[in-house]
């Protein structure tokens, strides 16, 4: 029996014990949050999945800094389709790089209240599925699942049935340009020229434009015709004007307003068919632009239907990212259109820039004629060119946005509804129009992420064995560990 001054564990000692434990218990909570907050603002972000790419194009990541206002994506998508992975991985990408991009999902089979009200409050039809909706400043920009994968023919079944596979993912580029529309207050508007036998933009048919109008919806674009007479110019709120194949002559005072209109900083996008003859090289020619009236060949580069395969772009912003991803676009007969900063009619301070080329063996032949006619031009012949007209004394900064941008092709086929969506044609077409447009330098860079596919074959041995493997010798050898624990334990 110990006496009361003899004790082995005083009070003092006590109290001592648990403050130790205390301050232990406070250092390992600070160590931790010290840990957190470093791992916080110093990261590396890794992935093991093929498909994810975690690496931005600077223009996203510029943008994505300059962005002040909240945007709302709701990510409208069945569960069970393989496209909502790579969707939401991109966008929790998005909201890491800016908490301002705020993403919600929905699956319109599990959650039928919340799919009813994203239908009202959206304005969808009832059966609609698999849309990313993005809303900001009373604006929404609505992507489809169609828009962000593009489709290549992978061969043939027994029937002859093509079978198509997804080869690129597009969505940093879709993601992007409908973060930028919801968010840019300023809605350009877009008039395509009518009256001269011109693909027209309602036109659903092969030949007409629908797909056109809607790559220039999805940027944003308030789109109309535009018919010029003699009381009608050109309105004063055209950001750009589109000429799409125009085929009969168009009239001298037509021809007038058009010149004023480039004149005024006008940016238009004209594409000519190897047929038309709207009496336009004139106006071409005094903005440093030259157009044949001949056929281009290159037989290294033709395909079966006769359309010409062009892989060569020369360095120019509205082209870069296509150079870049070393994709190619599919043009079909198309005419020589070329730069000619020599001409007498063209003004000072006018850059005329090539975009794209053929091959080496390409040659101009007049139109009309086929088999072994004699060539009137040989090598890698233009097909397309950039105008932009450079800094004028006098002009301010400020008003550098309202410079003339012009850009020729010679060939309107590659973006009718039946060719539109061959090889890389809609993405030329949607980096020449945000040039044109001046949104270029946000696009810069951002192209399509390769989707890898990956499958797997057995033979029926091969099958046998993982079938005996999986539901027999795995099985049977947990059952015989735990006899063997439990015989052990009785022993």
């Amino acid at each position: 029996m110990s006496t009361p001054g003899n004790e082995s564990y005083s009070t003092g000692r006590r109290w001592g014990g648990w403050v130790n434990c205390a301050l232990a218990v406070l250092s390992v909570l600070a160590l931790a949050a010290m840990a957190n907050y470093l791992s916080h603002r110093h990261y590396t972000r890794t992935s093991v999945a093929e498909n994810i790419d975690l690496e931005f194009s600077s223009r996203t990541e510029l943008m994505l800094r300059q962005l002040d206002n909240e945007v709302k994506v709701t990510v409208f998508y069945d569960e069970e389709e393989s496209t909502r992975v790579l969707v939401l991985e991109l966008l929790k990408k998005y909201q890491h790089a800016n908490p301002l991009v705020r993403f919600t999902a929905v699956n319109p089979l599990r959650e039928p209240a919340r799919a009813r009200e994203v239908i009202r409050r959206c304005r969808l039809p009832a059966q609609a599925r698999n849309l990313i909706i993005f809303e900001a400043n009373q604006r929404m920009q609505i992507i489809t699942h169609g828009q962000l994968t593009k489709m290549d023919a992978a061969g043939r079944t027994a029937k002859g049935e093509l079978v198509f596979k997804r080869t690129a993912f597009l969505g940093e580029l879709h993601f992007t340009s409908a973060i930028n529309v919801v968010s840019n207050p300023v809605v350009p508007r877009v008039y395509f020229l009518t009256g001269h036998g011109e693909h027209s933009a309602t036109n659903t048919g092969s030949a007409g434009y629908a797909k056109c109008h809607r790559l220039l919806k999805d940027l944003g674009a308030v789109v109309a015709p535009l018919r010029l007479n003699q009381n009608t110019p050109v309105p004063a709120d055209c950001r750009l004007l589109v000429l799409a194949g125009p085929q009969t002559e168009i009239a001298p005072t037509e021809l007038a307003k058009l010149k004023q209109y480039l004149e005024n900083g006008g940016r238009m996008l004209l594409l000519l068919s190897r047929d038309s003859r709207a009496g336009l090289e004139y106006l071409l020619e005094s903005w440093a632009v030259t157009a044949h009236n001949d056929v281009i060949v290159d037989p290294e580069n033709t395909l079966g239907d006769g359309t010409l395969r062009v892989q060569q772009f020369m360095p120019h912003p509205s082209v870069r990212a296509l150079q870049k991803a070393k994709v190619s676009v599919r043009l079909l007969m198309p005419r020589g259109v070329e730069a000619n900063t020599q001409s007498a009619l063209a003004p000072e301070g006018i850059q005329a820039t090539p975009l794209m080329v053929t091959g080496p063996t390409g040659s101009a032949r007049e139109t009309g004629t086929e088999g072994p006619a004699t060539p009137m031009r040989t090598g890698s012949l233009s097909l397309a060119v950039a105008v932009e007209k450079g800094a004028i004394p006098g002009v301010k900064a400020e008003n550098a946005a309202r410079l003339t941008r012009l850009v020729v092709v010679g060939d309107s086929a590659f973006l009718r509804n039946d060719r539109i969506d061959t090889d890389a044609n809609r993405e030329f077409a949607w980096h020449t129009i945000n040039w044109l447009l001046n949104r270029a330098a946000l696009l810069k860079g951002i192209g399509p992420k390769p989707i890898h596919e990956y499958r797997f074959e057995y033979t029926k041995p091969q099958k046998h064995r993982m079938f005996a493997l999986l539901l027999v010798i795995l099985p049977a050898g947990t059952l015989l560990l735990g006899a063997m624990v439990w015989l052990r334990r009785r022993a």
